[in-house]
């Protein structure tokens, strides 16, 4: 499913992520330069506010609640992105690149229990690797994989660490998700 994403979206997130990185409060996992924090930061944003106007556009009032809230100490931060009326967790992962295939857990988050875990390709420009980040025009909601599933999956390193791993092409359709809300 492919979803729009508008100048306000981007604006708000690339703000956010500015802010927060500028503020030191995001812990460096792969000790990456603050344009790469950055990036990374706003992309990842930019997919949870995409998902919540979605949300939005299915008819479910989903509140904004903390989303923009900057959680002070770099090793502070939300314990989940959403969560449905019955008290399971959803955490949304984003895939950036345009050779990215999978959504990826670092080992290192992956004890933060999340009962479902949502996966967004983001389509952009980049240039060298390297992400142009207002080039972005829309994003396709591939779907979603249960916990369960993603515990039975091999850890496995692409190169920034170990993670638990999941092809996009793999995901369940997120009808049935939000069937849940």
């Amino acid at each position: 499913m492919i979803l729009q994403i508008n100048q306000e979206e981007k604006d708000r997130c690339y703000q956010f992520a500015e802010s927060i990185i500028g503020g030191g409060n995001q812990f460096n996992r792969f000790n990456q330069n603050r344009t790469v924090q950055v990036h990374r930061t706003y992309i990842g944003k930019l997919a949870e506010y995409v998902f919540l106007h979605f949300l939005h556009s299915n008819g479910i009032d989903y509140e904004e609640g903390d989303m923009f809230e900057i959680f002070e100490g770099a090793e502070n931060a939300d314990t989940y992105d959403f969560v449905l009326p019955n008290g399971e967790t959803i955490d949304i992962k984003t895939a950036s690149l345009p050779f990215h295939r999978r959504i990826m857990i670092p080992i290192s988050q992956f004890h933060l229990r999340k009962d479902y875990y949502i996966g967004i390709k983001l389509n952009f420009e980049s240039l060298n690797r390297t992400i142009l980040p207002f080039s972005i025009t829309n994003c396709v909601l591939y779907g979603y994989v249960q916990r369960e599933i993603m515990e039975r999956q091999p850890t496995q390193n692409f190169g920034e660490g170990d993670c638990k791993a999941y092809e996009l092409n793999r995901l369940v359709d997120i009808g049935n998700l939000i069937n849940m809300f």
